[in-house]
């Protein structure tokens, strides 16, 4: 497999083709809340390349994994319920959960990855795996 497409861990509720217009057409999750962040993703000659928008989160509240040749990125912060006196919160438009899953190509090396974080932009590098050559086996007599 080459491609890097988007893993959907939760399963769906309507069918794929519809849960795929609701998020990518409406820019909605229906998922536990979780809002899926933009990415852009790089294909280099020795690397796979990925920049995914978390604004106004910090390093310590991004986690990154890779497990069976899945990338997650999962950036939360603790809701903060703001209540002063009978004052309420009515609306809040901030994204507090971002969630975002990737099948990874067979070629992606899950030991050599690098991640950097500035400006509200996650930047990972995801090295390529060496390519092998056949081995020759020698047959004894």
């Amino acid at each position: 497999m080459n491609k890097i497409v988007t893993y959907r861990p939760f399963g769906t509720t309507l069918s794929p083709v519809w849960d795929n217009f609701l998020e990518d057409f409406f820019d909605i999750s229906l998922s536990d809340n979780f809002k899926k962040p933009v990415a852009d993703i790089i294909e280099k000659d020795k690397s796979y390349g990925f920049e995914i928008e978390l604004p106004g989160f910090t390093e310590n509240e991004i986690d990154v994994r890779i497990e069976k040749n899945v990338l997650t990125v999962k950036a939360e912060k603790e809701t903060k319920e703001e209540e002063k006196g009978k004052d309420k919160h009515i609306i809040s438009e901030r994204v507090e959960k971002y969630y975002r899953s990737f099948i990874l190509p067979e070629k992606a090396d899950e030991e050599n990855i690098e991640a950097k974080f500035d400006n509200g932009i996650l930047a990972l590098e995801i090295l390529k795996k060496e390519k092998k050559e056949p081995k020759k086996v020698e047959i004894k007599k």
